[in-house]
């Protein structure tokens, strides 16, 4: 889990990008500087109740940045090299604020409408998530790690009622496909259909990269060959385990296995012979720039089309999902024309920002349940 004072930089980022709106280059003539400015004191890291915008005059605090910041990008983000957190952490600030612009209209319309949360709700998911903690773990001592209070908790448990009840409303009124419906879009759109050929195979890898001596290459290939008759002649029997001991490609900790490809996922020279060899028999050696391969096919599936009897269920369910969810869109959409977003001044007021955000394609999942 990401440090939260690391992602308070990103909040005051976030609250940065709205105070000042970028200035075009060439609508100001930058004078000479007489001598080299001080480099700017960073400004003090937002505390948790520091509000960064006011969405209807409902605050939205660093801390809701945080909270959806780590429940949405923060194990991914941690994860990534500094340059592509610097180039990513734009967007994702769009995307955070987005949300929780959607969210607060959303929440302010299910208050307005009288949507309420149960008890018996709320406990309901409390024992949902407390199953979904690691085994040996306490639901407070998961939420402690995470940075947030059981209270906290609940607060985002009642939101969220409200609003998945709010949405159940917007979407009442949409209609399931019919079954001439989900047979048009299924004939329209063959290639959503369709299964290419693939296959599962094991490989046994003797790698020759940066070998230039004719001898270390002659000594490869006798050791590839020789592991190559002693599975020809147990049929295969033996891969798992010399794939293990000898194989020089990550996949030896799983016995040589390669999962499941499809064409044009590996080099031709192999893809050829895997796609050519019958299941269950070794190939013969196979070179590539990386080395000598022993491959074994465990599996082939032949390139086909799902029929429409399998997929009619499924697809019908897809569509009527996609509606509703335009249906949201539209109501979301029409909140945001209406919306007051603000970004509170160091004085204590607002200003609010050049334009209001717009709805961007990502921004569709912050309006699902």
């Amino acid at each position: 889990m990401m440090n939260n004072r690391k992602f308070f930089g990103l909040a005051l980022g976030l609250a940065f990008a709205l105070s000042f709106p970028s200035v075009n280059a060439q609508d100001e003539t930058p004078a000479k500087p007489e001598a080299p400015a001080a480099p700017a004191e960073k400004p003090p890291l937002p505390a948790d109740d520091d509000v960064v915008l006011l969405v209807d005059k409902t605050p939205i605090t660093a801390r809701d940045v945080r909270e959806l910041f780590t429940a949405r990008y923060g194990r991914q983000f941690e994860q990534m090299p500094p340059e592509q957190r610097k180039m990513l952490e734009p967007q994702i600030q769009r995307m955070v604020v987005s949300e929780l612009i959607n969210k607060t209209l959303l929440l302010n319309a299910a208050n307005t409408e009288g949507m309420k949360a149960t008890d018996e709700e709320v406990n309901k998911s409390i024992d949902k998530i407390k199953k979904s903690v690691p085994e040996g773990t306490t639901l407070e001592d998961f939420a402690k790690s995470a940075g947030v209070s059981i209270d906290r908790i609940k607060a985002q448990i009642v939101e969220d009622t409200k609003i998945k009840k709010l949405v159940e409303n917007v979407t009442i009124d949409t209609k399931e496909p019919t079954d001439e419906a989900i047979k048009t879009y299924y004939d329209e759109h063959p290639d959503d259909f369709k299964k290419e050929a693939s296959i599962a195979a094991s490989h046994i890898l003797i790698s020759t990269q940066g070998i230039e001596d004719e001898g270390q290459l002659a000594n490869k290939k006798m050791i590839a060959e020789e592991l190559q008759t002693e599975l020809v002649k147990n049929k295969g029997a033996n891969f798992t385990d010399l794939a293990t001991a000898h194989s020089d490609c990550p996949s030896k900790a799983k016995g040589g296995s390669l999962g499941t490809f499809g064409k044009g996922q590996m080099v031709p020279e192999f893809e050829t012979a895997a796609f050519s060899q019958e299941v269950g028999a070794v190939g013969d050696l196979v070179k590539t720039d990386f080395g000598y391969h022993i491959i074994k096919v465990d599996s082939k599936q032949k390139a086909e089309t799902t029929s429409f009897e399998d997929v009619k269920e499924d697809l019908g369910m897809s569509l009527f999902s996609e509606a509703k969810a335009k249906a949201l869109e539209g109501y979301v959409q029409g909140l945001r024309e209406k919306a007051d977003v603000q970004q509170p001044t160091p004085e204590g007021g607002a200003a609010a920002p050049e334009a209001k955000p717009a709805p961007a394609a990502e921004e569709k999942a912050a309006t699902k349940e």
